[in-house]
């Protein structure tokens, strides 16, 4: 597949103030929202060549996709980098991962991720030689919160600027991969709402990031209860050319989660594994 550059079709877009960098403070709307933005002990890496080999994943969603998992993964291979979308450099990919938020704890918390886990399987598995992940989702959101540029936190507003991001660093968008629908479940929306809110934030991607494959992962497990509305409607977007389906996030039973709802080190693994398997199949079609 070619490379697809960020910010392609920014041009076509209302964001290019000075201040289109500016990310609204998710955490003045949604307690425990604030992302994790403290460099200490981080290490800024250099852009490098960028080429076939290199995979730049973009991932969006609520709480399962920030900082949640009870420890951080330390992953074998050294090659996963970060672009932390709020300064726009590069650095040594760490749980917790920066520019999210910490999910069951306090924002120094030091949590992990499974898109740690997934990088790691992406290069061990040959795939890739190096990983640069892209993480801008918001803990305890829903899908119209991502569909709204009037309403705070002003989500939708964040896809232009990792659009901006992408392109003054001069990275590729491998995928853009979508993990929501907890929030959603618990709130009762409709498939047909759910469906419009996402559709919305799909065009928006590919105004910003055009011709960049977009994964849905079927994601709605809350507390035990599935959405079969949100189910419904996150298959409803997949037309296997340009929107593909995603992981099987509700495969992952109780004993994948801490808390019946969270993703645990052994749920974590597992969600890491159907993601590689999902991502690989996307780009092969």
């Amino acid at each position: 597949m070619a490379m697809v550059f960020g910010g392609a079709g920014l041009a076509l877009n209302n964001f290019l103030s000075p201040s289109a960098n500016y990310i609204y403070p998710a955490g003045d709307v949604i307690t425990g929202a604030d992302p994790v933005l403290d460099l200490t002990g981080r290490i800024e890496v250099a852009r490098g060549d960028i080429g076939p080999r290199t995979a730049v994943i973009i991932v969006l969603g609520q709480s399962l996709s920030v900082n949640e998992v009870p420890t951080p993964y330390v992953p074998v291979n050294t090659n996963i980098d970060q672009l932390n979308i709020y300064d726009g450099k590069l650095y040594r990919a760490k749980d917790p991962l920066l520019g999210i938020n910490v999910s069951g704890g306090t924002i120094t918390d030091l949590r992990g991720t499974w898109m740690m886990r997934m990088a790691d399987k992406l290069i061990a598995a040959g795939y890739f030689d190096r990983v640069i992940l892209v993480p801008m989702a918001v803990g305890n959101t829903r899908a119209d919160q991502w569909a709204s540029e009037a309403t705070a936190p002003f989500l939708f507003n964040k896809i232009n600027v990792v659009g901006l991001r992408l392109r003054d660093a001069g990275l590729p968008c491998t995928a853009i991969m979508w993990g929501q629908g907890e929030s959603d479940t618990s709130a009762g929306t409709s498939q047909a709402s759910y469906a419009a809110s996402l559709q919305k934030v799909i065009a928006e991607f590919n105004h910003a990031i055009p011709g960049c494959p977009i994964l849905v992962a079927a994601e709605s497990y809350y507390y035990g209860a599935t959405s079969a509305a949100v189910l419904a409607a996150q298959a409803s977007v997949v037309n296997g050319t340009t929107v593909f389906a995603g992981e099987n996030v509700d495969s992952i039973g109780s004993g994948g989660r801490y808390d019946n709802t969270h993703l645990n080190e052994t749920g974590a693994d597992q969600r890491a594994t159907l993601a590689v398997a999902a991502l690989m199949a996307a780009l092969a079609s």
